[in-house]
């Protein structure tokens, strides 16, 4: 979308143990509750990221089916769906250069500043990215 010269977004926002997230609609191939199923496509948001909190609880998970372009699909649980907002990306705060590269490992790429809160803006086919060279490409 277009305003005024400025592209705009749409954003699924979440949070997890009371961090807010959000990521680019455009991201999303799919969502579904989560019913308890394991598999190898399937991935906790918090595991990602590497919380490293085991007391990260999900009060109605939810599963984001990640457009990967090609190959096996991409699924990470998060918490509920908090909204779906729209931003200019002149709200959008990049990370200061000193952290852009170990936010960039956890796929976060910006921060948007809302209703008094930071919400950090997820990028999921970079974490996918990252997280397959940590692992030798076996995702």
């Amino acid at each position: 979308m277009n305003d005024n010269g400025h592209t705009r977004l749409d954003l699924l926002l979440f949070s997890v143990s009371g961090i807010q997230f959000g990521v680019d609609a455009e991201q999303i191939a799919g969502m579904a509750a989560y019913t308890g199923e394991q598999a190898d496509d399937l991935f906790w948001f918090h595991k990602e990221l590497e919380y490293g909190d085991a007391s990260t609880t999900y009060l109605s998970p939810t599963v984001l089916t990640i457009k990967t372009g090609a190959g096996r699909p991409y699924r990470v649980i998060i918490d509920a769906m908090a909204d779906i907002a729209e931003c200019s990306q002149t709200d959008i705060r990049l990370f200061p250069a000193h952290l852009e590269s170990v936010a960039a490992r956890k796929g976060m790429w910006g921060i948007l500043l809302r209703q008094g809160g930071m919400v950090l803006l997820m990028d999921f086919q970079l974490l996918l990215k990252h997280n397959q060279l940590n692992s030798g490409g076996n995702r």
